[in-house]
């Protein structure tokens, strides 16, 4: 039943592409389909984080295993919990966002195919709990944005297209390597792994006997003889003391690789510590896609050539992308390696925030500025991952949130804008509020969301990344440094504000700019009231994404306690 309800969201993608492909090529036919096909994942997503919030549990809402390669261990597993779901949910309103803003001229029906492609590889990523699923859903959506840069993109497409490709591609191989890595290094005949009465608590299942099960693995104690017995849910609490097993065997489930985190800490590879080795394997690739400094040089240039839809997809979701993946296979697989490298990954945190800041203060180009703001407002995120804490987890989540909404919003503007005046130099505006007052009024408002100003969704992820990362003594420095990343954000974002929106008019033709349409107050509303929502009631997310964060965080803390 789980594994029906999910692939819903795996099947309207691909009925999409269908769709797209064979039915009529009119651009506004196109464009309807595609926000038809777009607004039923939305509603269905939005149904899953009321659930997810309402169940109030780290645990699972739904989940499916289904073997297709048992010999090798590959199996069709997905599912949904808190992270999944917010994830989810930002995803396909990011889509439908996307599906509204009109499309770039030409070649309509392929377009939207590749849209659609796109997003069945987010959606899988997002539920794929099986590393080979998981890595075929990443390396899918790598085609669709080549093409839907080299294709539609600016004067320059062919070569931001290709970088993108080359740094993706570059983490993929090491990624790829490093999946392969801690496969091999699993014991061929299995082992039995403790587990943490909590996490039994949180995730076990109860077996047709009344057993208690963990990721669909009988949860054994060692009796007084020394063999193995099983354990009744029942007879479990918080307080139990006797130590409890789990068999796990040689996959590439991932929430089994999560139970073996303790073997990984004592494993060796090639004469090397495994965890070390397969951490900065796997770091690296998905590092790239949030993207951490030094591997972010590709993200600006793909923005400013890519279409304003395109933008809005990879500043939105793709960015995320890195984040997910970290907290969804790196983290719990070597709490260890974080622990020893927090202050490393903290520092990699603070040196984005404050060198993107910087950078963003330089630009002229609106998109660039944009581009590099999202390069500092992610090391946020780092910042929070590297805390490792319950605040900074949950924080880093929230921001990802926060800036998919701050970001989205500010590239459909700059989309707009760039419609009408045909270029985007900041001196090139000026007194805007004069002549487009519902679009200075969204962009101040946009700036102010990025700003971080209380009331709006963005200062909840950023100070919570800043409480955690000052609660951990290993990371108190890179938080303390990244506190003036608030302060540069105001002063690029409102120092542009000031120049585009206020002040008399700077040149005669803008006042032939007409303000925001129909079609553009629709793209932009939803990302002003979630944004609003967020900020002032950010328990709505934060139930969601905090029992997930509390229970990797304790995950962690155990593992390394057992070292």
């Amino acid at each position: 039943m789980d594994a029906l309800l999910l692939s819903f969201y795996f099947l309207i993608p691909l009925a999409g592409v269908l769709l797209h492909a064979f039915l009529p090529r009119r651009e506004s036919f196109q464009r309807k389909l595609s926000i038809g096909l777009s607004l039923p994942v939305l509603v269905g997503s939005l149904v899953l984080l009321a659930m997810v919030v309402w169940r109030d549990s780290a645990g699972f809402l739904l989940r499916e295993s289904i073997p297709l390669l048992p010999a090798w261990g590959i199996s069709w597993h997905i599912g949904v919990d808190g992270l999944s779901a917010s994830m989810l949910a930002l995803s396909t309103l990011v889509q439908l966002v996307a599906s509204i803003v009109a499309a770039p001229k030409g070649r309509a029906r392929l377009y939207y195919s590749m849209v659609q492609v796109l997003f069945l590889g987010v959606n899988g990523t997002f539920l794929a709990l099986d590393a080979i699923f998981l890595y075929v859903f990443w390396e899918l959506m790598l085609v669709p944005m080549f093409l839907l840069i080299a294709i539609w993109g600016g004067a320059e497409r062919k070569a931001a297209a290709m970088k993108f490709f080359l740094y993706t591609m570059g983490g993929s191989v090491p990624l790829l390597l490093g999946i392969f890595l801690v496969y091999f290094a699993t014991p061929a005949d299995g082992a039995y792994m403790p587990v943490r009465v909590q996490e039994v608590l949180e995730q076990g299942q109860i077996g047709p006997r009344g057993e208690a099960l963990l990721y669909d693995l009988p949860v054994v104690a060692t009796a007084p003889d020394g063999q193995a017995v099983a354990v009744r849910m029942q007879a479990l609490s918080f307080e139990a003391v006797s130590e409890l097993y789990v068999p796990v065997t040689r996959s590439f489930d991932l929430l089994q690789w999560r139970l073996l985190s303790p073997w990984w800490s004592a494993a060796s590879v090639f004469g090397m510590a495994l965890a070390p080795l397969a951490f900065w394997m796997m770091f690296v690739g998905f590092a790239v896609k949030i993207p951490s400094v030094p591997l972010h040089a590709w993200l600006p240039h793909a923005h400013v050539q890519a279409p304003t839809a395109i933008s809005v997809v990879l500043a939105g979701i793709l960015l995320k992308l890195g984040v997910y993946g970290l907290l969804r296979v790196v983290w719990p697989l070597f709490p260890g390696v974080v622990a020893q490298q927090a202050t490393l990954l903290a520092s990699l945190g603070a040196l984005a925030i404050i060198w993107g800041g910087f950078a963003a203060l330089g630009q002229r180009d609106l998109k660039r500025l944009v581009a590099y703001s999202s390069i500092s407002h992610m090391g946020f995120c780092m910042l929070g991952l590297a805390a490792a804490n319950p605040q900074g987890l949950s924080g880093a989540t929230f921001q990802c949130v926060a800036h998919g909404l701050s970001a989205s919003l500010l590239f459909l503007l700059v989309g707009s804008i760039y419609e009408r005046a045909h270029h985007r130099n900041v001196d090139g505006f000026g007194g805007l509020a004069q002549i487009m007052p519902r679009w200075s009024m969204v962009f101040l408002f946009a700036a102010l969301l990025g700003v971080g100003l209380p009331g709006l969704a963005g200062v909840v992820g950023e100070l919570s990344t800043l409480l955690g990362g000052w609660a951990n003594p290993a990371t108190q420095w890179a938080a303390f440094a990244s506190a003036s990343g608030v302060i540069l954000s105001a002063g690029y974002l409102l120092w542009t504000v000031q120049r585009v929106v206020y002040g008399p008019v700077a040149h005669p033709h803008q006042k032939d700019f007409h303000d925001l349409t129909s079609t553009e107050i629709w793209a932009v509303a939803p990302l002003v009231v979630l944004s609003l929502l967020l900020g002032l009631w950010p328990s709505l997310l934060q139930d969601a994404i905090g029992p997930f964060s509390a229970s990797l965080s304790a995950h962690m803390g155990w593992v390394v306690g057992l070292r």
